[in-house]
């Protein structure tokens, strides 16, 4: 082969390598905005659905997680595992609650305020300095208010569903800063799998007296979206993470907000008013802007 011919190919391969990434993570993030399609069918609480879903997707990434090469523990480790553990046990429990109180897109979108909270807190805990991440904030706020229409009389239901919609991207941010550090020591299945079932095994408790409720058909929900959107969906995106870099995955994440609010309208029957679309459109676009910000 001649040099020519072998520098074209080497210039061509960093290119597959994002392309085959960004296959990876659009599809995986998409569809991280179905949730609605398996957690409102069971008519279940949030404290009922979560320990479901993570001691499920604990279970199935479990044996994949053995398979990993020897690592060692120590109490750095230890206490990411817990921390990551805590902070994603919470989050999905207001996630939850917050799609079981208000509609889909508050739900989504003040739970997108979580990446605008990363960059916020970065400085002090990686080190990393974010431009503008004080006006996003201040842009994704008045976003939030518009998104309310407290003029139309939205309700105690939709205040109390971005109340906690807002403090699941808090605890969405915590993780965030906790998983990174996890997944480069023990790796991203062993930190999905781990994670996953010490805080299944954490809320448990809170389901036993409500166990009763959950019929075969809302267990099969849960377990089917546990195994798909939830475990194989996380690690197919964390590898896809490593193809392109964490910059671009996370604009790509903004495409679940997107398809959460079209199911929510499309399958649901929410209304979507043109101002709560233009309340949408800025807090997303001070998540973007915050993502592209951050180097």
């Amino acid at each position: 082969m001649s040099s020519r011919a072998s520098g074209v190919l080497e210039n061509l391969a960093p290119d597959h390598s994002r392309r085959v990434g960004l296959l990876l993570v659009l599809p995986a993030a998409a569809s991280w905005g179905t949730w609605s399609l398996f957690l409102r069918p069971t008519h279940l609480p949030a404290t009922v659905t979560t320990p479901i879903v993570f001691l499920a997707m604990g279970l199935v990434a479990l044996p994949f997680a053995l398979r990993g090469p020897p690592v060692r523990w120590d109490r750095t480790t230890l206490g990411l595992v817990v921390a990551n553990a805590a902070f994603d046990a919470i989050n999905l429990v207001l996630f939850f609650a917050a799609m079981q109180r208000t509609t889909v897109a508050i739900a989504v979108l003040t739970h997108y305020f979580a990446p605008i909270f990363v960059a916020l807190v970065a400085p002090r805990i990686d080190g990393i300095a974010t431009r503008g991440a004080g006006p996003a904030a201040a842009v994704a706020v008045a976003g939030l208010a518009i998104i309310l229409e407290p003029w139309r009389s939205a309700g105690g239901d939709a205040l109390l569903g971005a109340l906690l919609g807002t403090g699941s991207a808090i605890c969405f941010a915590g993780n965030t800063l906790t998983v990174r550090k996890l997944a480069m020591r023990i790796g991203p299945t062993r930190a999905l799998s781990y994670h996953s079932l010490i805080a299944g095994i954490g809320l448990f408790p809170l389901a036993i007296g409500q166990l009763g409720a959950v019929t075969p058909g809302a267990l099969a929900l849960l377990v089917t979206g546990s195994a798909t959107i939830g475990a194989a969906a996380g690690i197919v995106f964390t590898i896809g993470l490593t193809r392109i870099g964490s910059a671009r995955a996370a604009i790509l994440t903004f495409i679940e907000p997107i398809v959460a609010v079209a199911l929510g309208v499309i399958v649901w029957g929410e209304p979507l008013h043109p101002t709560a679309m233009i309340g949408g459109a800025l807090v997303l676009g001070a998540g973007v802007q915050v993502v592209r910000k951050a180097r």
